[in-house]
């Protein structure tokens, strides 16, 4: 009897072993996206993993939520899956939230509209739809450049907002007194910063840049940024020619006194602080 139960038992061992080495050795990988929305039942999960032929069984898969204890655990969200995963391992990501992000890095320096042009292109939001927003609202200068995990196929609203918060994060309390110092607005320092952003080619360069746009602005002198003028262009320019800086443009700060409408980019955290924390010059032009 002994002996015919260890031979059930080796049978049944050498099976699991031959279905292991079909399933990652002879079913191709096949990658698939599911998407669990929030509020979804393990009945229905199991119902979309069945339809994308990631398990086999749904009665299966709500045996091993029921015994795991996780019928109240389900994270929502995209999941990147493969057919070559077995039931235990598919459910531990689900309950885990070990969700499909997209790393996409917004340049510092970047516009609105580069932005939207990323973001569509890595399949994170509709481009159209977040430059849509992001002028609406008035956005641009204040989407931070960072380096950020996302969901594919987000709201261009969501993407948009967590841009925004990350600005709001950098620009903290000790910001907002520096501003009062300096008897600026955050709005002028937000513009200033993206402007610096544009002339500096070495992060060494932010300071005096900025001490040179300060000290114009104290003697009253327009800021004659070469950044506002091919803004104003709307195309990139190495050299700029007499009748460009006459463009008539109200970001064209070589014939307009004071700061341009608004933000020519969205400035990254050196160029910030430059604005706030220029160097101590006299320094009027640039050497």
């Amino acid at each position: 009897m002994k002996k015919n139960k260890l031979k059930n038992i080796l049978i049944i061992l050498i099976g699991i072993v031959i279905v292991c080495v079909f399933i990652f050795f002879i079913i191709p990988t096949r990658e698939t996206f599911v998407n669990i929305p929030v509020g979804s039942n393990p009945k229905q999960v199991a119902k979309m993993l069945k339809s994308e032929k990631l398990i086999l069984n749904e009665d299966i898969f709500l045996t091993l939520v029921w015994l795991t204890k996780t019928e109240k655990k389900f994270k929502p969200g995209m999941y990147k899956l493969d057919n070559r995963m077995f039931d235990a391992g598919i459910l531990s990501n689900i309950v885990k939230g070990n969700t499909y992000k997209i790393k996409v890095t917004i340049p510092e320096g970047f516009n609105s509209a580069e932005i939207a042009q990323l973001l569509e292109k890595k399949g994170i939001c509709n481009g159209e739809k977040f430059l849509e927003i992001t002028r609406k609202e008035k956005m641009e200068g204040y989407l931070f450049p960072e380096t950020y995990y996302l969901n594919p196929n987000s709201s261009a609203e969501e993407v948009a907002r967590i841009l925004n918060n990350q600005y709001k994060k950098i620009f903290d309390a000790d910001f907002l007194k520096r501003v009062k110092e300096l008897k600026m607005s955050e709005e002028k320092i937000i513009i200033l910063a993206s402007i610096i952003e544009k002339e500096a080619k070495k992060n060494k360069e932010r300071p005096l840049i900025s001490s040179v746009f300060h000290n114009r602005i104290k003697k009253g002198w327009n800021l004659e940024s070469c950044a506002t003028v091919i803004y104003a262009l709307g195309k990139h320019k190495d050299f700029l020619t007499y009748k460009d800086i006459k463009i008539k443009s109200p970001y064209n700060t070589y014939i307009h006194s004071g700061f341009p409408p608004g933000p020519i980019c969205n400035p990254g955290l050196a160029s910030i602080k430059a604005a706030l924390y220029p160097a101590v010059t006299k320094d009027m032009f640039f050497v």
